[in-house]
């Protein structure tokens, strides 16, 4: 009988960690997932912009809000069948469009809360204090609000811009799109952009919104009026919405920094977990940009009888010849 050779255990706490399995899942999962969305939010997001910009002007406050939130949500759905192929192919299209799509995605994510924000602030100045802002507040105050809400976002996006990179990752074997800060400062950094889009992305913003919509509806309860006001229903559902996309992927960022700081012990086991948590909930999170058409199809009786008389004028527009059977 022949030398067996034999090999020391691997202590499974001491073992060099591997991504080959949320490697391969991420493969298919990401290329489906954002491909339904992609598709979803193209056509919703386009059907509200063409909704909204048939309305005569002047718009009310509130529909100036929405029509924003649609053009982020559409930029947004730009960018998915890049994310869809660097899941399998890894970024093949070159360092500008590599920071380009990263600053979109991080200007979305805070235009979208903080139009959120304008438009809770909006309904509790005219439930709570009686103020029909579409009469007091001109078009000029609108649109330098809204510039200044951009201008806030494109601030934050900078980072992107500056700092993301597509370089050849090793452990992926391809090349991928990232932040890429000096070794020295890369943890600063990367726990100093999660407090500041923790903060000012999630948590502040979500603080007012939730006094003002407390405050609307104990008004709307006190008057017995909340089953007939559609327009804070639809706001609240979709305040809910971006909570349930968000607060997950926040929530795995706070255990992946407490990780990074120590405070967390590093396990195989937990990191994998760790890992697909994180790639599920950022996904959610993407996929966000095409749930609010879904909330305006499903609630909004005004966009729905707008969306058939959008139809039925398509309809007439078509030529005759075009409408006979063959």
């Amino acid at each position: 009988v022949g030398n067996v050779l034999s090999y020391p255990e691997i202590d499974p706490g001491t073992a060099p960690c591997t991504q080959d399995e949320v490697g391969a899942f991420s493969r298919y999962f990401g290329p489906a997932v954002f491909s339904v969305a992609f598709v979803v939010g193209l056509v919703g997001n386009g059907l509200v912009l063409a909704i909204l910009g048939r309305r005569p002007c002047p718009w009310l406050f509130a529909d100036c809000y929405l029509f924003q939130m649609a053009v982020a949500d559409l930029l947004l759905t730009f960018t998915l069948p890049f994310r869809a192929v660097q899941f399998t192919q890894g970024w093949v299209f070159g360092e500008v469009s590599c920071k380009l799509v990263g600053a979109i995605s991080t200007m979305n994510s805070y235009s979208t809360i903080f139009l959120l924000t304008c438009l809770s602030v909006e309904r509790y100045l005219v439930i709570i204090h009686a103020m029909q802002l579409h009469h007091l507040v001109k078009l000029p105050h609108t649109y330098l609000l809204s510039a200044l809400v951009w201008i806030a976002c494109f601030g934050l996006s900078v980072v992107d811009l500056h700092f993301r990179s597509a370089t050849y990752a090793p452990q992926a074997g391809a090349v991928i799109c990232h932040l890429r800060f000096d070794a020295g400062q890369a943890e600063s950094w990367r726990l100093g952009l999660r407090l500041v889009s923790f903060l000012f992305g999630f948590f502040l913003p979500l603080l007012v919104m939730a006094v003002c919509y407390f405050r609307v509806f104990h008004r709307l309860r006190q008057a017995s009026i909340f089953c007939r006001h559609q327009a804070v229903r639809i706001l609240l559902v979709i305040l809910v919405l971006f909570v349930l996309c968000w607060a997950p992927f926040h929530g795995f960022i706070f255990v992946d920094s407490l990780q990074r700081l120590g405070h967390v012990a590093r396990d195989c086991a937990r990191e994998k977990i760790l890992d697909f948590g994180l790639l599920f909930t950022e996904s959610m999170g993407l996929v966000h940009c095409c749930l609010n058409p879904l909330v305006y199809a499903l609630m909004g009786v005004k966009f729905q009888r707008e969306l058939s008389m959008l139809f039925r004028c398509r309809d007439r527009e078509r030529p005759a010849s075009s409408r006979r059977p063959h």
